[in-house]
């Protein structure tokens, strides 16, 4: 009986991809509420897609249904991420797969507090996955600080807090 499974073969082993926490943020000269809707109903108008899509420049980036997705100028459609919770206009979670698990996940936070003077400080959280070099031509990596300093600009800039 100590043999009955020798010839099971060893399953392949994958290693999860290392990641790192991220997180950076910006104030604004907007209220929360308008700062909310800027980053969800307007990201068609300020998401940097000559740099950060999977379509290309011409292609736009929306909330359609629980999704973010990237729509290409030929109709395609590319899920990007699954809206995990979303409570207006305080707090957004998105499940980010880039349309496959198999290209890693991670779970985006994107908070939006009110500061001093009517502003709104809006933070995003995440894990940043960490890919070998050899794969990091084949992996959309979204570079967080390009996405948020894009929307800030949308909203009128950050705001000087001196």
């Amino acid at each position: 009986m100590q043999n009955l499974f020798s010839h099971a073969h060893e399953p392949d082993y994958v290693s999860p991809l290392d990641a790192k926490p991220y997180e950076d943020s910006v104030v604004i000269d907007v209220p929360q509420d308008q700062a909310f809707d800027g980053f969800t109903d307007a990201v068609h108008l300020w998401w940097p897609v000559a740099e950060l899509s999977v379509f290309g420049e011409g292609s736009h980036v929306a909330i359609l249904r629980d999704h973010l997705v990237e729509e290409s100028e030929d109709g395609d459609e590319m899920v990007w991420a699954e809206i995990q919770e979303w409570d207006s206009p305080g707090f957004i979670r998105l499940h980010w797969t880039l349309g496959s698990e198999e290209l890693g996940t991670s779970d985006v936070e994107i908070h939006f507090d009110v500061a001093d003077g009517g502003l709104t400080r809006v933070t995003i959280r995440c894990e940043r996955a960490l890919s070998s070099e050899s794969d990091s031509d084949n992996v959309f990596i979204c570079d967080w600080a390009l996405i948020l300093a894009r929307y800030a600009r949308f909203m009128g800039g950050a705001a000087k807090l001196d």
